[in-house]
């Protein structure tokens, strides 16, 4: 991205950080998503960007093997910075942004840790902490911990302020996603670790997650960083991510019987079909896995082929 583009849409990410329109995790990925863009359609400026250069980029982008969903993700971010621009009096070009095609994403279910995936990932932190209680050590169970405890996005967790924190009540006080104020309950555990941290960390600012001088916020790249360690080290071999501690505090409050209804309200959803949308295929799936059993296939006749693979994987 040439220095007139840079120059132009950190202008508009700075208007939208002030007015809490993007959260700084949203401005890292919209940032690599025109840098991507434009690697792609050259040396050229946002004014003379035309609906061909958008065509193009999703063409060689679908034969270089990019998923959908990475192809959207770029184009909402050049949807998003053109309206921007375009709002703010910098660019004069006509792109209709309605008309811009996008690929197909297929719906997929939710993504969430089994009970003994999070006893794996949480086992990591254990041992390392049987080692010695560094504040590093610490400050990475009770992030984890209280992700799972309370649903909260990582954007979320990073930007809670120590005042934010009531242990009265275990609420904190955020703003959420669209800038939304709400309010997330911790328990127990993510209470004892909180506290824990607390009394290790000598920490000069506001912040809950702090470095561990304690001078700043925790930055998202560096529980990026931090999280592909403990991913690796768990073992686990399916794929995920840090927001997939989303969907596991949501899956297993669902399958523990938790109202449909008061899962929406914990995760934060403006309605209730965006939390059916998400997870009532994965709850059908995993209610029909423990409910089946061998044994109702009884009505097949074994083959002899069948009874000498008994047993095996």
């Amino acid at each position: 991205m040439n220095k007139e583009n840079n120059k132009l849409i950190e202008e508009c990410f700075k208007k939208a950080r002030i007015t809490d329109e993007l959260c700084e995790i949203s401005v890292i990925k919209y940032r690599e998503s025109l840098k991507r863009f434009f690697r792609s359609v050259g040396d050229k400026s946002f004014a003379d960007l035309e609906m061909k250069d958008i065509e193009d980029y999703i063409f060689k982008a679908k034969k270089r093997g990019n998923s959908n969903s990475g192809i959207v993700s770029v184009i909402y971010a050049v949807k998003w910075a053109i309206k921007k621009l375009q709002a703010q009096g910098f660019i004069k070009n006509k792109i209709d942004l309605d008309k811009i095609c996008k690929p197909k994403i297929k719906k997929q279910d939710v993504n969430y840790l089994t009970k003994e995936e999070i006893e794996k990932f949480v086992s990591v932190m254990k041992k390392e902490l049987e080692s010695g209680e560094a504040i590093r050590k610490i400050r990475t169970m009770t992030l984890y911990v209280f992700l799972l405890e309370t649903g909260a996005r990582i954007n979320e967790a990073l930007s809670i302020k120590i005042k934010d924190i009531d242990f009265e009540s275990r609420e904190v006080a955020i703003i959420g996603k669209g800038s939304k104020p709400r309010k997330l309950l911790f328990y127990d555990q993510s209470e004892f670790w909180i506290r824990k941290y607390l009394r290790k960390q000598k920490r000069k600012c506001d912040y809950l997650f702090a470095t561990i001088s304690g001078k700043a916020k925790w930055s998202y790249n560096d529980v990026c960083r931090s999280f592909q360690r403990y991913r690796r080290l768990s073992d686990i071999s399916k794929k995920f991510t840090i927001h997939t501690f989303r969907h596991t505090f949501a899956t297993q409050l669902l399958l523990n019987g938790v109202p449909l209804n008061q899962v929406s309200f914990l995760l934060g959803h403006a309605n209730l079909e965006t939390t059916m949308k998400y997870y009532i295929g994965t709850i059908k799936i995993a209610e029909a896995k423990q409910f089946m059993k061998d044994e109702y296939f009884d009505f097949i006749p074994k083959s002899k082929f069948t009874k000498k693979c008994d047993g095996l994987d």
